[in-house]
């Protein structure tokens, strides 16, 4: 698997879900924010607290992972982890009205069933196969001789 797509793709997504664990933040701290944002906005950035503290962690965390350890193995491993977590927090969703005092409803879920189970098949898909090895000048194809 190319590690810098594997890469890439996580620093989107925890860089996306801090940003949008802050945002949801702002949005409870400032009672005003809300209602002068079109509906788009505020359904993105309309969970709860104590969800948006998880955004945040998850989001924060997996930032200084990939910035600290640069490895195939350790961007796998992440993938992994987050993929599971993500997606139980799906299946508590919805077998649980608001479980652990979490507003996760239709809106959250659905993020929760995307990228839960793209990450978790990511990151085993990362972890099975080997890392894709770049095409150097020694695996190249052999120059043609010239015909001068």
């Amino acid at each position: 698997m190319n590690t810098r797509l594997l890469r890439g793709y996580l620093y989107v997504l925890m860089g996306g879900l801090f940003l949008q664990g802050v945002g949801s933040l702002l949005f409870r701290l400032v009672p005003s924010l809300p209602k002068a944002s079109p509906l788009l906005v505020r359904g993105a950035f309309g969970i709860d607290f104590s969800h948006s503290w998880i955004h945040i962690a998850w989001g924060a965390a997996g930032v200084l992972i990939l910035a600290r350890y640069r490895d195939a193995r350790t961007a796998a491993r992440l993938a992994f982890t987050f993929g599971v977590f993500y997606t139980a927090f799906g299946l508590l969703g919805v077998t649980i009205h608001h479980p652990l005092g979490l507003e996760l409803d239709v809106f959250e879920n659905t993020f929760h069933f995307t990228a839960g189970p793209l990450t978790l098949v990511i990151g085993v898909l990362a972890l099975l196969l080997p890392p894709a090895v770049p095409l150097t000048a020694s695996r190249a194809a052999p120059a043609r001789p010239s015909t001068r």
